[in-house]
C-alpha cells in the first residue's frame, strides 16, 4: 500500500546512525559523588528540524505526514487554540511517540535527537536521580505546587508528614523502569509534572508544554478535569548560565506527550514559541511550574535568565489593533552529520517519491491503453505554468505541454475529425473548429469552457504553500 512506503519513524532510515546516537546518550551522563543532580554534558544541546514538504505533490505529502506526524493530537491542540494560533511565528508539528507509558521520555528524546527513549536512557536518569541524589529541594517546591492545587483548595485537604512522604516515595516509585504492571496495562507508569521539572534539570534545558487546561470527554469534549501539565519548567537548581536556553517544547493531549518540532526553512516567521495563550479576549500568561514564592515575584527576571525571550507584535481582538507578547526564540536544527536521522530519511523520502511518481506514470499509461477515453491524469506531471488555451484554469503538464491535459486531449480529438474530414473531396470544414494558419493544426478559438466534459479529473494547481503545510495534517 502506499502508506507503507515510508518507515513509520525517523530513525528507521538509518539503523546505524540511530545505534550510535543511543550509544552515545548513556556515555554523555555526568553523575557526580557529591549529591549533585545527574546532567547531560553537550547532547542536551541538540535540536531537531522536520525537513519541509510542500515541494512534494499533495497525495505523496499526505502519506509522509501518516508516517511521521501525530494529526489527531495536532488537530485537538489547533482546534483549542493552544498550538499555532500566532501567524507570526513558524508553526510546529507533532511527530509520533510510544503510547507505553514512558512517551515523556520519548518525546523529550526526539525533539532533541529524533529517537525514542528505547533503552530507557532518560527514564534511569530520571529515577537514579530521585533515589540516589539530594532531593530535598525538589521535594519542597513540589509540596508548595500541591498546596496550591485546585484539590488542597477547595477541598481543604490537609496532609502531614507522613502523608507527605508516602506520596513522594510513590512519585519515586513511578519513576522506575521495573514496573511489573503499570495501571492502565502500560508498560510503565505515566508520568507527573514533578518528573518534568526534574528531566529539565538533569538536560539543563527549559521544557515548555502545551497542553489543554482542561480534560474533556472524548465522546462529548465537555470539561472533565482540570490539567495542570501545561507550563513552563525551567532548570531552577542550576544558573542561568550553565543552562542551554533553547526550550525543547512538547505537546500533550489525551494522556500522551509529543514533540512539537519546527520545520526546516519554512518561512520568514519567527522561529519561536509564545509564552501566552489566548483566552476569551485576553492573554494569558503560561504557567511557570514550581516556583518558590520569593521566585513567583521575579519570575519575569527568570523567564529572561533562563530562557531568550523577545517581543512579538501580534493582531489584536478589535480591527487595526496590536499587541506586544513575550515569545521564546527556539534552536534551530544543529544536529551532527553522523547522527542527524532527518537528512537520511529526507533522502528516502525523495527516492521514494521518483519511485512513486514513475509508478503512477505507469499505471496511468496502462489505464489509458485499455480505455482510452477515460484518461487518469497524474497530478505529478502538473507544472507550476498555466496552460496556453485563453481562459483555461489548469495548468500544462510535462508531458502535454504547452497544454493541460484535458486541452491536448480535446486537440488531439479534433485534429483526428479534421484528417477525416479531409480524406473527403472537397474543402469542407467542421463549423466551430478553425484551422492553425502555420501548422494546420486545428484549434478552439473561444478558449477553455468549463461546461465541455474533460473525460477525467481535474489539473489543479500544485501548492507552493510551505507556511500552511504543518496544518495540512487532516
Amino acid at each position: 500500500m502506499a502508506e507503507q512506503l515510508l518507515p513509520q519513524a525517523l530513525y528507521l532510515s538509518n539503523m546505524r546512525k540511530a545505534v550510535k546516537i543511543r550509544e552515545r546518550t548513556p556515555e554523555d551522563i555526568f553523575k557526580p559523588t557529591n549529591g549533585i543532580i545527574h546532567h547531560f554534558k553537550s547532547m542536551h544541546r541538540y535540536t531537531l528540524e522536520m525537513f519541509r514538504t510542500c515541494q512534494f505533490c499533495p497525495q505523496f505529502r499526505e502519506i509522509i505526514h501518516k508516517a511521521l506526524i501525530d494529526r489527531s493530537i495536532q488537530a485537538s491542540l489547533e482546534s483549542q487554540k493552544k498550538l499555532n494560533w500566532c501567524r507570526e511565528v513558524r508553526k510546529l508539528v507533532a511527530l509520533k511517540t510510544n503510547g507505553d507509558g514512558n512517551c515523556l521520555m520519548h518525546a523529550a528524546s526526539q525533539y532533541m535527537w529524533g529517537v525514542q527513549d528505547t533503552d530507557l536512557v532518560l527514564r534511569k536518569a530520571l529515577f537514579s536521580t530521585l533515589k540516589e541524589t539530594d532531593t530535598r529541594n525538589f521535594k519542597f517546591r513540589w509540596q508548595l505546587e500541591s498546596l496550591k492545587s485546585q484539590e488542597f483548595v477547595e477541598t481543604g485537604l490537609c496532609y502531614d508528614t507522613r502523608n507527605w512522604t508516602d506520596e513522594w516515595d510513590s512519585l519515586v516509585k513511578m519513576a522506575s523502569t521495573e514496573t511489573p504492571v503499570a495501571r492502565g496495562g502500560l508498560q510503565y507508569n505515566s508520568l507527573e509534572e514533578i518528573h518534568i521539572f526534574v528531566l529539565c534539570n538533569i538536560l539543563r534545558r527549559p521544557i515548555i508544554v502545551i497542553s489543554d487546561k482542561m480534560l474533556r470527554s472524548l465522546e462529548s469534549g465537555s470539561n472533565f478535569a482540570p490539567l495542570k501539565v501545561g507550563g513552563i519548567y525551567l532548570p531552577l537548581h542550576w544558573p542561568a548560565q550553565e543552562c542551554y536556553r533553547y526550550p525543547i517544547i512538547l505537546g500533550y493531549d489525551s494522556q500522551h506527550f509529543v514533540p512539537l518540532v519546527t520545520l526546516k526553512d519554512s518561512g520568514p516567521e519567527i522561529r519561536a514559541v509564545p509564552l501566552v495563550n489566548r483566552e476569551r479576549g485576553r492573554f494569558e500568561d503560561l504557567k511557570v511550574h514550581f516556583l518558590t514564592d520569593p521566585e513567583n515575584e521575579m519570575k519575569e527576571k527568570l523567564l529572561k535568565e533562563y530562557l531568550m525571550v523577545i517581543e512579538i507584535p501580534v493582531q489584536g481582538w478589535d480591527h487595526g489593533t496590536t499587541h506586544l507578547i513575550n515569545a521564546a526564540k527556539l534552536d534551530e536544527a544543529n544536529l551532527p552529520k553522523e547522527i542527524n536521522l532527518v537528512d537520511d530519511y529526507f533522502e528516502l523520502v525523495q527516492h521514494e517519491y521518483k519511485k512513486w511518481q514513475e509508478n503512477n506514470e505507469q499505471e496511468r499509461r496502462e489505464m489509458h491503453a485499455q480505455n482510452p477515453l477515460e484518461p487518469s491524469v497524474p497530478q505529478l506531471s502538473l507544472m507550476d505554468v498555466k496552460c496556453e488555451t485563453p481562459n483555461c484554469p489548469f495548468f500544462m503538464s510535462v508531458n502535454t505541454q504547452p497544454l493541460c491535459h484535458e486541452c491536448s486531449e480535446r486537440r488531439q480529438k479534433n485534429q483526428s475529425k479534421s484528417s477525416r474530414l479531409h480524406s473527403k473531396p472537397g474543402p469542407e470544414v467542421l463549423p466551430g473548429i478553425v484551422l492553425g494558419p502555420s501548422r494546420g493544426e486545428a484549434y478552439e478559438p473561444m478558449g477553455w469552457s468549463p461546461e465541455e466534459p474533460a473525460g477525467g479529473p481535474h489539473s489543479t494547481q500544485p501548492s507552493t504553500d510551505c507556511g500552511s503545510e504543518a496544518a495540512e495534517t487532516e
